[in-house]
């Protein structure tokens, strides 16, 4: 793990500080993994060279036409990648994009992430202080995708300030929050890979760095992504620089020049006359360093941003070539940007100007301290990233150390330190080898976890199957003989059959939705909408139920919030239902109360009051729990599974409210939720009434029908007894493609699940068969069982035109014969 890495890394500084022994050989910093940058460095050029920026923004403009959560991450590699590049405005743009596309689909994860992107070019053009809220949303993010991106920006703000244990410990925390399966892991993983690499890098540990640039460059990088950036080359040119590898320094400018030449980002051009004046000032070449930095003049014009950077290295040229008066403006130029920014290399330039005026003692006075200094802050730097894996082992080590200079030993002192750092670095050795155990356990668990999540949405889907199925022919016969002439003792047995069914569909479907949303399935999908016949509808559907209860229901409604709003209607009324449903069931006499009110900033206050039975406090703690109410005897007494308020409660949460409560036993319960419904221009769309669905029964039409079970095909056939049309029954896929390639069918009714061949690809062939032919597009409608959203999404993409869930009635069937004939479209594509 890279952790250890930087661990010995760190011990290895440590003894160097301290004066390693004559037998005590290290390795020239950087030569062992020369090989491996190298390597990167060249994949990095062909990746980067391949592409430009110009088809990074087509890459964008495509991603914002997709509206789905894959073209969000699109957006967000697109405003990462040129953010990354110091194009500020640009990348605002494009985050202003993913942040709208993120609100349009209602998808909270990538609104957070485009704030974080906002911070981040706030903490770029020196606003620090937002480093603060990074790491709040590392801590505290919504999703473990927000927390690691959290996580990167608020290491990398560690790292600028010398805190790199720090920094490396978040990451490694973050990295281990990150779920393997997920289809944006990869993403997270790249990010987490790019920081720890810039920290190693800072740590001058060669090898460590290069690995985790290549786990951010070629291991997590999406080859799908255009990748047109090239700051892995400026890291490892900075890197080589720092340990004295001037040979590929020189190689990697040269890649990272190539590159910068051919951009069209002047931000570009500018890091790379910078990483120019780097190489060449660290051989010595003065005159080479005035030639990179001499494009952009004295005041260094567009490239000032970087003066810190680039004065200090003007500078020293300038004095080592005789020009020192202009050695001497820089220099005061420096001194002028150390208020805002401290800046130790101050004392070196000083002492670079002094010699080439001839003050030989001032300046080697001035280059000792600034000596001192630098060993000091690199020291400070070393000590903070090994206390911060060590823990209080560090401040042992300190102490230690200040003993034995109070002795003077100077060789006991070199001893002891390299003893007690070999027992550190074996017990640190020992700590992250057991956190790598309890890591693999923790990601054990966690596939345990996810496996268990699909074993169980498998067996609800299976469930929701095989319930459906018998269920069908009980609801569909029922409704069938209320239609028939019946005495008064077997219309109301056939009345409780019926009533029975619909019950135990209702339940089934509670079922399904709470694993939905537990699940994270169930997605807010807002369109413009009238709120005020919404709740006109709710009122309306439970007004009668009430009535014969005795109760008085009454609807009180704002005016002011008569017209439009914009809001996921459908999920609006299942929780209005819900609760009114509870008040009704739970409310014998007196009243029941929906309440509708405005609030503050387009919020909308939604209230369902009663004077039922209530209940106190200590019952309160349950009933928003699944398959908890507030009583054990409730279910006995009024029924229920005591899932309506759990559903309920989370679909709230999931349009941006809270749902709460309170009451007293025996005089009556409260339920209120605010969310925000933000006026709408749009009008919503009427649904059409198919013209075919008004009188099915004398329409003369030829169906082919394919299901495996015998008794689903006989309420389908008994149901069109009555009328004027032909059913044509088949018992699989396989044979259904053979009956429909006869031809003569105006329409199909096909299962999901069937044996030989299912529906699926049953329907898939049929479309083939019609294209190869030339035929009319035939409308087929899934007739089945599989009532989950993912089953309606697989029919459609098969080449359904409607999906009908068992059971079903007469006034479904043909309400869905109807609609599937009126004139046919081509859906569009899944």
């Amino acid at each position: 793990m890279s952790l250890l890495r930087i661990i010995a890394a760190s011990f290895v500084v440590l003894a160097a500080l301290a004066g390693a022994p004559r037998g005590f050989a290290m390795p020239p910093a950087g030569v062992a993994g020369s090989v491996d940058a190298l390597s990167l460095a060249r994949v990095v050029e062909r990746r980067a060279g391949s592409t430009n920026f110009s088809a990074l923004e087509d890459f964008g403009q495509a991603a914002m036409r997709r509206g789905d959560r894959e073209g969000l991450n699109r957006l967000y590699h697109v405003t990462w990648t040129i953010l990354n590049q110091g194009e500020f405005e640009r990348a605002a743009v494009w985050n202003r994009r993913l942040a709208d596309a993120a609100r349009q689909q209602g998808d909270a994860r990538y609104v957070d992430i485009a704030h974080l992107n906002d911070l981040t070019a706030r903490y770029d053009q020196g606003e620090i202080e937002v480093a603060a809220e990074m790491s709040r949303f590392a801590r505290d993010g919504r999703d473990w995708f927000v927390r690691a991106h959290a996580a990167r920006l608020a290491a990398l703000a560690l790292v600028d300030d010398g805190r790199i244990g720090e920094g490396l410990e978040l990451l490694a925390q973050a990295q281990a929050d990150i779920p393997r399966s997920d289809p944006f892991a990869a993403t997270a993983q790249s990010g987490i890979w790019e920081v720890a690499g810039m920290g190693l890098k800072d740590l001058n540990d060669v090898d460590g760095a290069a690995d985790a640039f290549r786990k951010f460059e070629i291991d997590y990088s999406n080859p799908a992504y255009p990748r047109p950036d090239f700051d892995s080359l400026y890291n490892l040119t900075v890197m080589a620089v720092k340990v004295g590898d001037l040979t590929h320094a020189a190689e990697y400018y040269a890649a990272h020049h190539r590159l910068a030449a051919r951009s069209d980002l002047r931000t570009l051009a500018i890091y790379d006359a910078s990483l120019c004046a780097t190489v060449a000032s660290a051989r010595g070449a003065s005159r080479e360093v005035l030639a990179c930095l001499e494009p952009y003049g004295e005041n260094l014009g567009t490239a000032a941003f970087l003066a810190l950077d680039v004065l200090p290295l003007r500078a020293i040229a300038r004095a080592r070539t005789g020009q020192t008066g202009a050695a001497r403006r820089d220099l005061e130029a420096l001194r002028r940007l150390e208020t805002a920014m401290p800046n130790i290399e101050i004392d070196h330039v000083e002492a670079e100007v002094l010699f080439a005026e001839g003050r030989t003692s001032e300046a080697f006075r001035t280059l000792r301290a600034h000596m001192l200094e630098s060993e000091i802050v690199s020291a400070r730097n070393f000590s903070a990233g090994i206390h911060q894996v060590t823990g209080d082992m560090q401040q042992q080590l300190a102490e230690r150390r200040r003993q034995l200079e109070t002795a003077r030993t100077n060789t006991n002192l070199q001893r002891a330190v390299i003893a007690i750092g070999i027992v550190f670095l074996l017990f640190a050795m020992g700590v992250v080898a057991w956190q790598w155990r309890q890591a693999e356990r923790l990601r054990t668990a966690q596939r345990r976890a996810e496996d268990a999540n699909r074993a169980k949405s498998e067996f609800l889907a299976n469930m929701s199957h095989e319930i459906r199925t018998p269920l069908n022919g009980v609801v569909s016969m029922a409704d069938s003989l209320t239609r028939r002439s019946l005495g008064a003792q077997e219309r109301e047995m056939v009345e409780l059959i019926r009533t029975s069914g619909v019950t135990l569909e209702r339940l089934l479907s509670d079922i399904l939705d709470s694993a939905r949303i537990e699940s994270g399935q169930v997605a807010i999908e807002p369109a413009p909408f009238d709120l005020e016949q919404a709740v006109g509808d709710i009122g309306a559907l439970w007004r009668v139920k009430a009535e014969d209860k005795g109760v008085a229901l009454q609807v009180d409604f704002d005016p002011a919030l008569s017209g439009l709003v914009e809001g996921d209607a459908i999920r609006l009324r299942q929780v209005l239902t819900n609760l009114v449903s509870n008040a009704l069931k739970f409310t014998s006499a007196g009243s029941v109360r929906l309440i509708v009110e405005a609030v503050a900033a387009d919020r909308v206050r939604f209230r369902v009051s009663d004077t039922g039975v209530g209940f106190d406090t200590e019952q309160r703690s349950r009933i928003f729990h699944r398959f908890q109410q507030a009583d054990g005897s409730i279910t006995r007494r009024y029924g229920g599974t005591g899932l309506g308020l759990a559903i309920s409660t989370a679909l709230v949460d999931l349009m941006g409210g809270d749902l709460d409560c309170e009451s007293t036993p025996g005089a009556g319960s409260s339920f209120w939720f605010d969310i925000p419904l933000p006026r709408a221009e749009q009008a919503p769309r009427e649904a059409a009434v198919p013209e075919a669905a008004r009188d099915m029964t004398a329409t003369p039409l030829r169906i082919l029908l394919a299901d495996d079970h015998p008794a689903n095909r006989k309420v389908v056939e008994i149901m069109l007894g009555a009328t004027e049309m032909e059913l044509v029954a088949v018992e699989d896929g396989l044979k259904a493609i053979e009956a429909f390639r006869a031809g003569g069918f105006d329409l199909v009714l096909m299962d999901m699940q069937m044996p030989v061949m299912d529906g699926l690809t049953a329907t898939a062939a049929i479309r083939d068969h019609e294209a190869d032919q030339g035929l009319t597009r035939t409308p087929v409608v899934m007739l089945t069982a599989n009532a989950m959203a993912e089953h309606v999404e697989a029919g459609r993409a098969a080449g359904a035109d409607a999906h009908l869930t068992k059971p079903v009635t007469m006034t479904s069937l043909f309400a869905a014969i109807g609609a599937a004939l009126e004139p046919v479209r081509e859906p569009e594509p899944a």
